[in-house]
């Protein structure tokens, strides 16, 4: 399944990519409410979901733009986020990922997913995860950096506490943002920054299942702030060391 499904990501890649080059798909095809579906990313869920079911006698997909597609016995569930970094993509920034997640169609909870695919087209990475296939990059074995960078991952916005920033800022981190929730998740499984929040409770479980199996499996801890369904909508999450998880979370707590 784990390879099935990495061949998809890496031709699902490599279009978008070369859509990205070319600035094709930007335009707004539909809204709703503070999100927008541009032509890419309706192009990319139809092509996503037409190679699964190519590849996949049966499963269910729960996707970003089009919601929920079911065919044949329904075995497998599938979470697709086409592209996250849209916005990114419309202003020309290559930083934008393909997540896919999959797994045995059991409970609708996370814990039914056992394989994640994420893809970065801009630098032609595929990182995977399955049963018996531990963190890889193309193929290549992944281990977590001993020593982060003194940064955290932060989404920002109205919705979120004003006491975040004050948080972090008194555990000697710098808060960054990159516009793409699930590389931000990545590389923090990488150990490559201290922690990730996104306390703005938009976020979907879709966009962020295939970063974080990867970056639990390499030893990053979370919490998510509602839902653990695989359908969840307006979740929030902190990720990152323990550290960082704990620190935070007490914060937040004492001053909730």
């Amino acid at each position: 399944m784990l390879g099935r499904l990495e061949a998809i990501a890496a031709k699902a890649s490599w279009i978008l990519w070369s859509h990205f080059k070319d600035g094709r798909g930007i335009e707004v095809v539909a809204r709703r409410g503070d999100d927008v579906t541009r032509a890419v990313d309706a192009q990319m869920e139809e092509y996503i979901y037409t190679a699964l079911r190519g590849a996949f006698e049966g499963g269910v997909l729960i996707a970003e733009e089009g919601g929920i597609y079911r065919w044949g016995d329904e075995r497998y569930v599938f979470v697709l986020d086409p592209l996250d970094g849209s916005l990114n993509y419309s202003l020309g920034i290559p930083v934008f990922t393909i997540s896919i997640a999959a797994g045995r169609n059991r409970t609708g909870k996370l814990d039914d997913l056992e394989y994640a695919v994420l893809a970065v087209p801009s630098t032609g990475e595929i990182y995977s995860l399955g049963p018996g296939s531990p963190p890889s990059k193309n193929g290549a074995p992944l281990k977590r950096a001993e020593t982060a960078a003194n940064v955290a991952f932060v989404a920002m916005g109205e919705s979120v506490p004003h006491e975040v920033y004050s948080l972090i800022s008194s555990m000697g981190l710098k808060g960054r943002s990159l516009g793409c929730s699930s590389y931000e998740l990545l590389l923090t499984g990488l150990g490559a920054a201290v922690g990730f929040a996104d306390l703005r409770g938009k976020l979907r479980v879709l966009d962020v299942a295939a970063a974080l199996l990867i970056g639990r499996a390499l030893g990053m801890e979370y919490i998510i702030l509602g839902d653990y369904s695989l359908e969840a909508r307006g979740i929030s999450l902190l990720a990152g060391t323990r550290e960082f998880v704990d620190g935070l979370g007490r914060g937040l707590g004492r001053r909730g």
